[in-house]
């Protein structure tokens, strides 16, 4: 890939594996997390807790993430790809933005009304909601669901990326792959522009 080829700032860059390392330890975690026993008590709802914190800190950095994709456009696919593989790709981006602000939003809301407090990094958040059971599992499904998406949409975007780095030599890949010494062109080059006053 050479450097006048389009690729995502730097900001994105980092957001892209933040986020990626934290679901990937999230999901693990998550699953993990239901084979701890519930007594003695206190285990169990501290493992769920380290759940809920990392799942709101996902949550945040989606929105910085969506803010700052909003601003700074991303590199178009390349003409090359057919259409619809850069259709699929998009699909499953929509599909993997979705679950990202899906599913923290329904275990928060699991949570809530669960009766029990919502603790976050150690915290207990100001309670509003009330015990009922029907909204918390139908949350509690929504959840369970949404993961099923989510590493459907990881799966298939991770098979991509192999692909494609095999065929094209990781040309795609390297556009979400930082250089250092480089300026970042795209930086600035991304930024959308605004209507004058």
């Amino acid at each position: 890939m050479s450097p006048s080829e389009p690729r995502y700032t730097r900001t994105a860059i980092a957001l892209h594996w933040i986020v990626a390392a934290l679901v990937l330890a999230q999901v693990a975690w998550g699953w993990l997390m239901q084979e701890i026993p519930k007594q003695p008590p206190g285990l169990r709802a501290d493992a769920f807790n380290v759940h809920k914190s990392i799942g709101a800190t996902i949550f945040a950095l989606m929105l910085v993430r969506l803010g700052w994709r909003l601003v700074h456009r991303p590199p178009p696919l390349p003409e090359t790809l057919p259409r619809w593989q850069r259709r699929a790709a998009r699909i499953n981006h929509l599909l993997l933005y979705a679950a990202l602000f899906t599913m923290p939003i329904a275990g928060y809301l699991g949570s809530v009304f669960s009766g029990y407090p919502v603790k976050l990094y150690g915290f207990v958040m100001p309670a509003w909601g009330w015990r009922d059971e029907a909204i918390k599992n139908a949350m509690s499904l929504v959840h369970l669901v949404t993961s099923f998406v989510l590493v459907t949409a990881i799966g298939v975007h991770v098979a991509a990326v192999v692909r494609h780095t095999l065929g094209d030599r990781g040309a795609l890949l390297a556009r979400m792959l930082a250089r250092r010494g480089e300026r970042d062109a795209h930086d600035r080059l991304s930024r959308r522009p605004t209507r004058a006053a």
